[in-house]
């Protein structure tokens, strides 16, 4: 089955890749080559903004196919068009932690994994689990999807407040 992966929030998943490092996608992108090289499955990763609206040729190759959402249009967006004009959907499984995406993916009969299932998948088959877990030990603090989370949860209830 081939993979449809949203990048930016594959990136925000991983405990070595951050999304202010201006190398991102080209650190994921090698991954991934990786993994495809490895597990021969075929590999469409889309991000948002970056080289004029399209494939990027300069990053696909080795199993994997680098799409830029063009001006105008998110991530999330192509990854929905992409689902919908897919031949065989159920033969996809889509990575996404956005719940539109997902949804459109399982309305159209496709697999749909949020980024922390595929980066368990991924360093599964790379043999990367205890080197991101190591790496992910010496990064302290809480991530932004965290801090949200415990905002939720405190808000309105004696806590936090804006």
């Amino acid at each position: 089955m081939p993979f449809l992966i949203d990048g930016h929030n594959l990136i925000g998943a991983l405990p070595d890749l951050d999304l202010d490092d201006p190398d991102d996608e080209a650190r994921l992108v090698e991954r991934l080559q990786r993994l495809a090289w490895r597990t021969g499955r075929r590999i469409t990763v889309v991000f948002d903004r970056g080289a004029p609206g399209g494939m990027a040729t300069s990053f696909s190759r080795g199993g994997v196919t680098v799409r830029f959402a063009p001006a105008g249009v998110s991530a999330d967006e192509l990854m929905i068009r992409q689902i919908r004009a897919e031949r065989n959907p159920r033969g996809l499984i889509v990575v996404s932690s956005d719940r539109a995406v997902q949804e459109a993916a399982r309305r159209q009969g496709a697999s749909a994994w949020s980024a922390a299932q595929f980066r368990a998948y991924m360093e599964r088959e790379l043999g990367e689990g205890k080197r991101a877990t190591e790496e992910a030990e010496e990064k302290p603090g809480v991530n932004e999807a965290e801090l949200e989370q415990w905002l939720r949860l405190f808000q309105g209830k004696g806590g936090v407040r804006e």
